[in-house]
């Protein structure tokens, strides 16, 4: 072991010794008998609570099934004949305080006659309608896949995501005392709000005359979180005329 950790310092090897007659190989716990010889039951770390999917929540129940059959095929290939039994009724037990069913314990199936692979059909759960569509297409061998339904999050697209802004343009900034400042920008109107509030920040009035506002009435907010967008406009002129256009029109602090 100590030949081994000298080879790389970044690299150190550890052992794991033998305890209470038990030593733990992933998901496997081998127990030394009495005479010797090894027996092997599944393996949980102390951290472990046995918490599974909770059968109350809403889930297509086959998936709620499929708890207690895979803990239960689990129970039967790794444990031995003599400590097989405490761990099915440690998988009841679990089961029945996640209030999941319990299944019956595992069978062989006979053999199959191969079958023409298709497509799984994916759908949403809806309790009495995918199900009864999914009993449907099991008829004509279709595996149905239950998905549980999207969140409103999913739908929603992020703020930052804000296409307009990446545009040069005209723009305008509102006060809450009622004036607005008329800008225009080659580059992203994004950007040049961001240097708008640099410039208050570090008090650079003579950069523009939001900056000068915002300093001389420290009471006044100026909403930089919601930016108009007046004109979308690549062109050095029509965006100047836009400008003034807009200038015209709005009660301004230029």
């Amino acid at each position: 072991m100590n030949h081994l950790s000298s080879i790389n310092n970044k690299i150190q090897f550890t052992i794991e010794l033998e305890a209470n007659n038990s030593l733990a190989f992933l998901d496997i716990l081998v127990i030394r008998n009495p005479d010797n010889t090894l027996g092997h039951t599944v393996y949980r770390k102390p951290t472990h609570t046995d918490r599974h999917l909770n059968g109350n929540s809403h889930h297509h129940p086959v998936q709620l099934a499929t708890v207690g059959k895979s803990l239960l095929q689990r129970a039967q290939h790794l444990c031995d004949a003599d400590h097989l039994e405490a761990e099915l009724q440690h998988v009841r037990h679990a089961l029945t305080i996640n209030s999941l069913p319990v299944p019956r314990q595992h069978r062989k199936n006979p053999m199959k006659p191969p079958t023409v692979e298709r497509q799984p059909a994916i759908l949403p759960y809806v309790k009495g309608v995918t199900d009864r569509i999914g009993n449907i297409l099991k008829k004509v061998s279709i595996k149905t896949i239950y998905k549980p339904h999207k969140k409103v999050s999913q739908f929603l697209r992020p703020i930052k995501s804000n296409i307009l802004l990446q545009q040069a343009g005209v723009y305008k900034l509102d006060c809450d005392c009622g004036l607005s400042y008329i800008g225009q920008t080659k580059r992203s109107i994004g950007t040049r709000v961001k240097e708008h509030i640099s410039d208050v920040r570090n008090r650079r009035a003579s950069k523009s005359a939001v900056c000068e506002h915002a300093l001389d009435k420290p009471g006044h907010y100026i909403r930089f979180d919601k930016p108009h967008i007046l004109a979308r406009e690549d062109r050095y002129i029509p965006r100047l005329i836009r400008e003034a256009i807009e200038i015209k029109k709005t009660p301004q602090f230029q």
